[in-house]
Parts: structure tokens; C-alpha cells; sequence
């Protein structure tokens, strides 16, 4: 079985395509050797986000199966809105699209990760929408378990890649339920120079998320 499982959709816009600059080529290769099952999809619009989100939560569950699943959505953005294609979508926007996902992902038994690889995602609104949706869904859903975002503003996609790599290296014998472990790992990135990432983790008890950030000694 494989030790994670992971779906890369990925937005560059026209220029970036055609100068093959994007993550999603290079890390599905790295995820599948390292021993997670990985596939990609190129989004061109906000309506193949939608879809595309609404495609991988039909994924089967099964009660014993707790391998970990990773949404590793790659795009530009700013602090405001991410950009698919020509369209942008705030992040009030963002979290009624990703709340319907996670709707139907609860019948899924293991972790669910969402990575935001984006400028200007250090700043998002995401999990505070989240967690108002929380509290007012008509359908019950347990937002992301862990949300992970660069702590840098401004992320170059070279830069980006080689923290990703890493990140998913790593991940292959993580136990994610293990939250000191998790932030151990973003520690070691930080201390390395490869990466500064940052987590918001969901807390069941609080139905807030935690926030965790590397610091410098």
C-alpha cells in the first residue's frame, strides 16, 4: 500500500506553461518515488477547480485504510484571492468550494492535507471561513485536518519545488496524528534553508485551528 496519496492541481498561466515553469511534473515523480501514488491535473478555469474537487471527493473509503490523502492545490495568488486561469477566487469563495469537498470527504478515514503553494497564502482567510462554516454547514464536515502554506509572501517556483520535495520525502513516514512530529519536520526545513513553511492544524475539541511557525533562535 502506498504510504500517501496525493492529487496535484496546478494553474500556471499561458507563459508559465509554455516555459514549463509549474510544480506539479516534478513532484509527481518525487511522490511516486518515494512510495506515495500521486497524480496531477492542469485547472484552467475556477469551473475545473470545482470539478476537480468535486472528482477526487468521490475517493472510496474504508474503515482500515489511514493513508494519508494530500490536496497540494498550486497557483498564483495574493493575500486577497488565489488566480485559476483568468478567474480569481477570494478566500470566502475558496472555503464554500473546498467546505463541499470535505462534505463528502468524511467518509474518508485517514488524514486529509491541504497545501495552498502560493504567494501571498501565508496571509489567507481560509480557515477563518472554514471555521465559520463549521458552525453553520446543514451538512456536517470536518474542514481540513491540516492546512500547510509558505510563511514567505513572495514564493519562487524553483523554491518551491525543492521545499515540496522535501516536505513529501518526509512525509512518507510521518504520523501526522503526531502534531509535534509534524512541526518537528517544519523545523528542520526552516533550520535547513530548503523551506519555511507554516501549519494550521484543526483542534476537534475548540473547532478552531491552531497555528504553528517555525521561529528563529
Amino acid at each position: 500500500m502506498a504510504t500517501g496519496r496525493v492529487f496535484i492541481l496546478e494553474s500556471p498561466n499561458p507563459l508559465d506553461l509554455l516555459e514549463n515553469r509549474g510544480e506539479r511534473l516534478a513532484l509527481e515523480q518525487v511522490c511516486k518515488l518515494v512510495g506515495h501514488d500521486a497524480s496531477t491535473f492542469l485547472l484552467r478555469d475556477a469551473q475545473e477547480l470545482k470539478q476537480t474537487f468535486s472528482y477526487i471527493s468521490s475517493i472510496k473509503g474504508d474503515k482500515n485504510d489511514k493513508t494519508p490523502l494530500f490536496i497540494h492545490v498550486s497557483v498564483h495568488g495574493n493575500d486577497s484571492e488565489i488566480a485559476v486561469g483568468p478567474d480569481r477566487i477570494t478566500w470566502d469563495d475558496l472555503s464554500k468550494t473546498v467546505q463541499q469537498m470535505y462534505t463528502r470527504l468524511r467518509y474518508y478515514h485517514g488524514p486529509i492535507i491541504l497545501i495552498l503553494s502560493a504567494c501571498g497564502a501565508s496571509k489567507q482567510k481560509l480557515t477563518t471561513e472554514l471555521t465559520k462554516g463549521v458552525n453553520s454547514a446543514q451538512k456536517p464536515f470536518i474542514p481540513p485536518e491540516y492546512v500547510f502554506v509558505f510563511s514567505d509572501d513572495t514564493v519562487l517556483w524553483t523554491d518551491a519545488v525543492v521545499t515540496w520535495t522535501i516536505f513529501y520525502r518526509e512525509a512518507s513516514k510521518l504520523d501526522f496524528t503526531a502534531r509535534t512530529a509534524v512541526q518537528a519536520l517544519l523545523n528542520r526545513l526552516h533550520k535547513s534553508g530548503f523551506g519555511n513553511l507554516k501549519y494550521c492544524r484543526w483542534d476537534t475539541r475548540s473547532k478552531e485551528y491552531k497555528h504553528f511557525a517555525p521561529k528563529d533562535k
